[in-house]
């Protein structure tokens, strides 16, 4: 496929707004430059345009740059935009065929970790349904959840929990709220 025609200026100009993106904090004029690989007269010029447009600011009293507020706008503008399900819906089938089992897909519901989307291996007997809520001790599902929200939503559910599974006195079953946390 023949690549479209763009504009070259705008490219280069990027350039130094990739090199602002991934600094640690702003930056002089000759560090952003050379990161960008341009002289520093040619990075000033479209560093005053970038200040115009607010993409770039430079602190009078350091003269360092840094992204401006029109930069944080377009990222959050982007931000808003994200689909998080969507992309992981995307790239289960890729996931499932590499390593051969069943990918479910779940989110934060209000019972729990509720399945959404699950993508099923050829040959794996799979018993979810949609809307499924995966309990948090005895799934690697609801562990994972346990272990990365917020524990005022968790504890109620594991205390809950605890008390239906402590009569099993299974060894792979934390047996306490003190067990949880170090699964």
């Amino acid at each position: 496929m023949k690549e479209r025609a763009g504009i070259q200026s705008v490219e280069v100009g990027f350039a130094l707004l990739d090199v602002l993106a991934k600094a640690e904090g702003p930056l002089m004029l000759r560090d952003l430059a050379a990161a960008a690989g341009m002289s520093a007269a040619k990075a000033h010029r479209y560093l005053v345009s970038f200040q115009r447009l607010a993409l770039v600011t430079q602190d009078n009293a350091s003269t360092r740059y840094d992204l401006g507020p029109a930069a944080l706008q377009l990222g959050l503008a982007s931000l808003s935009r994200l689909d998080p399900v969507k992309l992981a819906r995307e790239r289960m089938a890729a996931l499932m065929a590499e390593i051969g089992h069943t990918v479910a897909l779940a989110v934060w519901g209000n019972q729990g970790p509720t399945i959404i989307h699950w993508q099923e291996s050829p040959h794996a007997m799979t018993i979810l349904r949609l809307g499924d809520v995966m309990p948090l001790l005895t799934s690697a599902t609801g562990r994972c959840f346990a272990a990365f929200m917020p524990q005022d939503l968790t504890t109620p559910m594991v205390k809950a929990e605890l008390a239906r599974i402590q009569k099993m006195k299974r060894p792979d079953v934390p047996a306490t709220q003190a067990d949880v946390k170090t699964c």
